[in-house]
């Protein structure tokens, strides 16, 4: 059980720190079962590898157009 002290500093912290705390504990392989995963990506390589090509397309594709 987390310690009262501990309950509060996490509490406590603003929401950027709270989001990098829940990455953290997402990215520990004991934890990462409970990570929302809606579109069953994390389970499926191929969709994965095939969304961060997407990502990187359509990022590109911004850059270049601001430019």
């Amino acid at each position: 059980m987390l310690s009262k002290e501990l309950q509060d500093e996490v509490l406590a912290l603003d929401e950027d720190d709270k989001l990098e705390l829940l990455r953290l504990l997402l990215s520990d392989p004991t934890m990462s079962k409970y990570a929302f995963d809606p579109m069953g990506i994390r389970g499926n390589y191929e969709i994965a590898a095939n969304l961060m090509e997407l990502m990187e397309e359509e990022k590109s594709k911004s850059v270049s157009s601001i430019e």
